[in-house]
């Protein structure tokens, strides 16, 4: 009896380690990184001493692979404004092309497109839009100054560009903003097709319909936390359908401290059908629960997102933190089950906002939010470039997708205030932009465990029996 027990253990602790394997199965991956370097100055101005000092291109936010020139692979990125006060009060939107060589991790840019308007010449800028109301509430863009203090004209068009994919019917660029929050379109030479805000822009503003862009997104993304509009877009290219996603929980109930949004768990995903890309129709609408709850840190904002197939996507989602211990975690969300606010039954709690839901009464009120898998963590991976990941990218190919990650590095600036002397305060020790390439690292199959197993525990056996 005593063989057959030992068996029986054998037996079943086999099967105990299949399930295991099964269950820890969850893909590993690795980073490469690459330091970004040898970027081009986008002007000067007076440093903390009073001495001309060059503001680097930088601020990265959003990040499209493009596909392989050779071994080489190819990506578009954009900088963002940027803080306030404006350094560079003229600075022109950008969108740049750069090659990463993995056989040596240099990093050569290829183009530069500067964006305009839709006349083809004039040049798009960073300039907030309007200010309909007070400081915090909806329509309302934060005043704009220059290093010494004076107001800058608001441009109806301004943008402040956070993420951006590629059309691939005809190599058209889809960017979004913070600002209104708003949804660009731009030809393959950067000249602007159409801008698309929240319903009431104009009206808000005391303009005639059209003075910011045509007005088909639901006017509660008006209600955006400042600076926290639309922070990524994904595209199915199969479906022609784009993504934008807001940064963060929108206020909504509306008040200058925005309160709703600071305690919300409730990120709204917006869905354009683009199959004419001339005439977008709102066609969907889901919820992301960002579960801050579960983490240590304020994980309370997204990062940047990348379409996987299906209705998959990859989304960065992050605290404020630097170093190993942050949070910049890379989930898998699927909207198969997820409700569409758009087309779907349901049935808000009497007297709250979608926003003022919790997860629990968001099952009572017949909504499913998207489904979340996490990937990854990108400071336990060695990444850790700054506290803002916001450009995420996809190689696609393989059982498991290969990611790829940049930077906003806010262009070497500090957070210190502004003196209002004319003087621009840099970091000291300026955030690099690094390039991540996050591939899966390969794992022994179930069946190699198994065997192992079976060996070992057929040897042991062998051993004391038969002996």
């Amino acid at each position: 009896m005593k063989v057959k027990s030992d068996l029986l253990k054998l037996f079943f602790g086999v099967f105990l380690a299949t399930n295991i394997t099964q269950v820890a199965s969850a893909q590993n991956y690795q980073s490469t990184n690459s330091d970004f370097d040898n970027r081009p100055s986008l002007g000067q101005v007076p440093n903390q001493d009073g001495n001309l000092q060059d503001i680097i291109l930088g601020g990265f936010s959003g990040l499209y692979f493009e596909g392989f020139n050779g071994n080489n692979l190819r990506f578009v990125t954009h900088p963002d404004r940027g803080p306030l006060p404006l350094p560079l009060p003229a600075l022109q939107p950008e969108i740049l092309r750069f090659e990463l060589d993995p056989t040596n991790n240099n990093i050569t840019i290829i183009d530069r497109i500067n964006l305009v308007q839709s006349d083809g010449t004039t040049p798009l800028s960073v300039r907030p839009n309007l200010q309909a109301g007070a400081q915090g509430t909806a329509y309302t863009d934060q005043v704009a100054t220059d290093l010494s203090g004076n107001l800058i004209p608001n441009d109806p068009f301004g943008a402040d560009l956070e993420g951006i994919v590629i059309d691939e019917r005809d190599n058209s660029f889809w960017m979004v903003d913070e600002y209104r929050p708003a949804i660009y379109h731009f030809d393959q030479g950067g000249t602007l097709i159409d801008r698309f805000i929240p319903m009431g822009t104009a009206a808000a503003g005391g303009q005639t319909p059209g003075t910011f862009g045509r007005e088909i997104i639901p006017s509660v993304y008006a209600q955006r936390r400042v600076n926290r509009g639309f922070e990524a877009v994904a595209l199915n290219q199969d479906a022609n359908t784009l993504y934008a996603f807001i940064q963060s929980p929108i206020d909504n109930p509306d008040d200058t401290g925005d309160t709703t949004s600071r305690s919300s768990d409730i990120l709204r995903i917006l869905e354009l059908n683009i199959t004419d890309p001339m005439n977008p129709l709102v066609s969907g609408e889901f919820v992301y629960l960002l579960e801050n709850d579960l983490f240590d840190t304020n994980v309370d904002r997204i990062g940047d997102a990348v379409w996987l197939g299906g209705n998959k996507f990859g989304v960065i989602q992050r605290d404020g933190e630097f170093g190993l211990e942050a949070n910049k975690l890379v989930f898998e969300i699927d909207l198969s089950d997820a409700t569409n606010l758009e087309t779907d039954v349901f049935n808000l709690i009497p007297g709250k906002t979608l926003e003022e839901h919790t997860a629990a009464e968001l099952v009572t009120a017949g909504i499913t939010p998207v489904d979340k898998k996490l990937l990854f963590n990108l400071p336990d991976l060695g990444y850790v470039a700054g506290d803002k990941p916001e450009g995420l990218a996809l190689i696609p190919g393989g059982k498991y997708p290969s990611f790829v990650v940049i930077n906003d590095n806010d262009f070497g600036l500090s957070d210190d205030s502004i003196p209002g002397d004319g003087r621009q305060d840099f970091n000291p020790n300026p955030i690099p932009v690094v390039v991540g390439v996050i591939t899966p690292v390969p794992e022994p199959s179930n069946h190699a465990l198994l065997g192992g197993l079976l060996l070992l525990g057929i040897g042991s056996i062998s051993r004391r029996y038969l002996r």
